[in-house]
């Protein structure tokens, strides 16, 4: 009862301390309406939505992009990650973001998400058509929870790393050769279930339609919840506020690094072009006819079409980036091997992405603002027990590790090893 009394008491402390820094978060509301118009005066071409319900002046939604990103996002991967995350203040709320990617690593783009119902039906209203991909981390996960109370850990691990091989497939005979293993090993009924619910043109490397850069999960996405984690504890206006200070300081540090750069891809673009041009040298490389090529060693071949841009290995349609097979035909050819390499890997395209800076705001003249837009928050009942303020990690996403005791490998060690023993009299 006492402990319970001292968390209540902290609960309130750290509130008031919150209130006094930042103002009422019920107030915070009503700053939207500043912050938009601030933003669209100070950032030409950005596009700022506020959503309020018209009979009850309630908050219902809000949408940033800051004309910089706008203009940025043309020179990187046209790819975007999707993901949701809940917010962490008194009045809640989901807190959904779009996250490019830059090359260090008639303009399609292709999404990737973690499945969500409500994300599922967006995509198939808005973007009909487009490549949607889903998060491989998020399935390897779903897959795991068919197998609850079914067997044991290494059970699980060994239908999980022959998913992965399924997954990563780069060609048909290649995936129904691994999808064969992973029905002999997780039972044919379980798995044909869990294949039905998801197309394989979403998952399966080679399956997909369209260009994938070598993308299988949505880990930017989740890199930029966990960057932002101690702003979605704050109020609605101080969040996207701070967020933004973030955002503009980023962008500005990586365009500084981005300057100093001397080679013609990205420092890590090209590291690996380095590594495939290595295992380009012990290929042979015979002519067919005009821009086709087989390209062999001691033990495969391969055709190789330089003007489509495609190998029989299937790794430079996934990836986007050619192959040691195509990097050695190039070469064959005495072509130059960048004129054969997507120009958003390469280091002019990462620093335009960059060059548009996010305009800072000035709130001097805030209490003057033409904007006399008064919000109400949303209804909202505060769950049940403490809040939570660490992500608790599914079942999916913890990694296995050897226990010195029993040399099995699970999520125990040595301290927590219950398995028994046998020992040799």
């Amino acid at each position: 009862m006492v402990m319970k009394l001292v968390i209540r008491l902290l609960q309130e402390q750290k509130k008031r301390c919150v209130e006094k820094m930042y103002g009422s978060e019920c107030d915070s509301f009503s700053m939207l309406s500043w912050f938009r118009e601030a933003v669209l005066e100070t950032n030409p071409g950005s596009s700022v939505v506020l959503e309020v319900d018209e009979s009850t002046e309630r908050f219902k939604r809000v949408f940033v992009a800051y004309a910089g990103q706008i203009q940025g996002f043309k020179f990187s991967l046209p790819v975007l990650y999707i993901d949701g995350v809940f917010g962490k203040s008194k009045y809640k709320g989901q807190i959904l973001a779009a996250t490019g990617r830059n090359g260090n690593k008639g303009r399609i783009i292709t999404f990737i998400s973690n499945r969500g119902v409500g994300l599922l039906k967006t995509f198939d209203l808005i973007f009909p058509g487009n490549p949607h991909l889903y998060c491989y981390h998020h399935l390897r996960y779903n897959l795991s929870r068919k197998y609850k109370n079914k067997g044991g850990e290494i059970v699980v691990a060994d239908v999980l790393q022959k998913f992965f091989k399924v997954a990563y497939a780069s060609t048909e005979k290649s995936f129904y050769f691994h999808l064969k293993n992973l029905r002999d090993k997780g039972g044919a009924a379980t798995i044909d279930e869990f294949i039905r619910e998801i197309p394989l043109e979403h998952w399966c490397r080679a399956f997909f339609k369209g260009c994938r850069y070598g993308i299988m999960a949505n880990g930017i996405a989740e890199s930029f919840n966990n960057w932002i984690v101690a702003e979605r504890s704050l109020p609605p206006f101080v969040m996207l506020d701070h967020t933004r200070m973030k955002e503009m300081k980023m962008m500005l540090e990586r365009s500084v690094e981005s300057k100093s750069w001397t080679t013609k891809l990205t420092p890590k673009m090209e590291k690996r072009l380095k590594e495939q041009l290595d295992r380009s040298r012990v290929f042979r490389v015979i002519a067919s006819h005009e821009n086709v090529y087989e390209v062999r060693n001691d033990k495969y071949s391969y055709s190789v079409d330089l003007s489509t841009r495609t190998c029989s290995c299937m790794k430079w349609q996934i990836n986007c980036f050619p192959c040691a097979h195509a990097l050695a035909a190039i070469q064959g050819a005495r072509l130059d091997v960048y004129d054969f390499i997507d120009p958003y890997f390469t280091a002019e395209h990462y620093r335009m992405c960059y060059s548009f800076p996010i305009a800072p705001l000035s709130n001097v003249d805030a209490s003057c603002s033409s904007t006399e837009d008064f919000i109400l928050p949303p209804v909202t009942k505060r769950p049940a027990g403490r809040p939570k303020s660490k992500r608790i990690p599914s079942a999916g996403e913890k990694k296995l590790i050897r226990c010195g005791r029993c040399n099995k490998m699970g999520h125990h060690n040595k301290k927590s090893c219950t398995e028994p023993l046998n020992m040799l009299l």
